[in-house]
């Protein structure tokens, strides 16, 4: 006799670390979310967390959010699917969070949402690219002139701080000839995020723009999450048929995010404190980019590492493997 499906699909908390829960949940998979509430009386939904990690006889959880207010009497009850966005025409000139939500917008709605998309970053099989055969044209002579990019490249973006990378970011978006421009901002300061969504008020592109964010406040898996988002974003605009341009800044902090959930999940560390599944993780969705045979998707431009002490060049060496060219 089967187990009623009630006692299966609901468990208490048996540790509550920051933003890492252990509980006694079967039944579940990596990535999938469940939801939290008060009892198990109760439909009040008062957090969500993904599984990020399973062992023996617990499962790993990362919070989606702040961990305040939670105690043990909160019940997880997972829902049965992963994390997913509704994509679509609406979100061009909004500013998304990591769970995909607009929480704010530069123009008047012009659509509604279409589809819900899983944010997985899944690359294509090489059956289904072709090679980079068209220049893309951004405005800027130096790198039109000398470094000179493609449609479905890879571009990364090497620099210290302060040496002018979002200024360098702001005016591709001002200039580069393409129907939309996706920017994921990963664990950036919250005065940052302000002043780039000041910079897009202005922008005569604004309407192109579609902005995710996850400050360094949030949590890693928000961080993750937000990496993911603007990856989903970016390829539902290209199986539309647009010419997309990506910019994820930054690829380290993305590194760091992947690093923290795989260690809070019972990884072990390796090379310089990260996982063997972060170097798993960032090629995946370094190759999600691309120009698909069949579709006219097409530049992703990549703004990545900040490589400024010795003990970080092997990263940089790292992500200069997967990129094309770099700046």
């Amino acid at each position: 006799m089967k187990t009623p499906r009630l006692l299966q699909y609901l468990a208490y908390p048996q540790k509550i670390t920051g933003p890492i829960i252990e509980a006694e949940l079967r039944d579940v998979a990596i990535g999938e979310l469940c939801e939290i509430r008060r009892g198990w009386h109760q439909k009040q939904v008062v957090a969500r967390a993904q599984v990020v990690g399973l062992q023996r006889e617990r499962t790993v959880l990362s919070l989606i959010g702040n961990a305040q207010g939670l105690s043990r009497d909160v019940v997880l009850y997972p829902t049965g699917r992963a994390l997913s966005a509704w994509v679509g025409y609406s979100v061009l000139g909004a500013v998304l969070d990591p769970t995909g939500k607009i929480v704010e917008r530069f123009t008047p709605e012009v659509a509604p949402i279409s589809e819900e998309r899983v944010i997985d970053v899944a690359p294509p099989s090489y059956a289904s690219r072709v090679g980079v055969r068209e220049p893309l044209i951004t405005g800027v002579r130096a790198i039109d002139g000398l470094l000179t990019c493609g449609v479905g490249q890879r571009m990364g973006i090497f620099a210290s701080a302060g040496c002018g990378k979002t200024m360098l970011m702001h005016m591709l978006i001002e200039q580069t000839e393409a129907d939309v421009f996706v920017i994921g901002l990963i664990g950036e300061r919250g005065r940052e995020v302000t002043e780039f969504v000041d910079m897009l008020r202005a922008s005569h592109k604004k309407e192109k723009c579609v902005l995710v964010f996850a400050t360094s406040d949030f949590p890693s898996v928000d961080r993750c999450n937000a990496a993911q988002l603007a990856t989903t974003v970016a390829e539902y605009f290209r199986d539309q048929g647009k010419r997309v341009v990506l910019f994820i800044d930054s690829m380290t902090r993305y590194a760091r995010a992947l690093r923290d959930v795989a260690l809070a999940s019972g990884e072990r560390p390796a090379r310089r404190g990260y996982p063997a599944s972060v170097f798993d993780n960032l090629p995946a969705c370094w190759n999600a980019q691309g120009r698909p045979a069949r579709e006219a998707l097409l530049p992703f431009i990549r703004y990545c590492w900040k490589a400024r002490k010795r003990r970080t060049r092997w990263r940089m060496k790292f992500a200069l493997s997967l990129t094309v060219t770099c700046i």
